[in-house]
């Protein structure tokens, strides 16, 4: 989200490629507008995505080698597995929910309608695959208060394994 914002280098990279065509009147990346033309159409997706994942991986592993070793370090990668980034990380933690809960939270979170949503999950790998090539899976079907437990204790063993490594 920052790497698109005025002045950034995906901003500016994204210019050089479409000009003004993604920018409202205040020049600033129209989201909702890049959103429905990145579902739209796969070039553009593409476009985007090869734009955004070098710098996107560029601040993480520079993230990760600034870090202290006694520190833990969290990474939200929506597309971890498409980008084949999961090497990058030394424990992935899998987020899962049933579709059509997952769907609505887009929806309200987003502010976009159903079929909006849908196509982002489309080019997404299911969670099942995530789930089974992650070191730890939160299933976020619940409430907040369920999901906030189990992330305490999986807080809890990555600082064990942090005192012991």
């Amino acid at each position: 989200r920052q790497l698109l914002e005025k002045g950034e280098a995906g901003y500016e990279k994204m210019r050089d490629i479409w000009g003004d065509r993604y920018l409202n009147d205040s020049r600033e990346v129209d989201r909702p507008l890049l959103r429905k033309a990145v579902f739209a159409d796969q070039r553009v997706r593409n476009e985007l995505e090869n734009i955004l994942h070098p710098l996107v991986r560029i601040k993480l592993l520079e993230a990760k080698h600034e870090g202290a070793s006694n520190t833990m370090q969290l990474a939200e990668v929506p597309l971890l597995f498409e980008c084949g980034w999961q090497a990058d990380f030394d424990y992935i933690v899998c987020v899962i929910a049933d579709p059509d809960i997952a769907l609505q939270r887009v929806v309200d979170r987003d502010s976009v309608d159903p079929a909006e949503a849908e196509e982002i999950f489309r080019i997404q790998l299911h969670g099942e695959f995530k789930a089974e090539r992650s070191d730890w899976v939160i299933d976020n079907n619940g409430s907040f208060e369920e999901t906030r437990i189990q992330v305490k204790k999986l807080a809890a063993k990555l600082r064990e394994l942090l005192i012991l490594n």
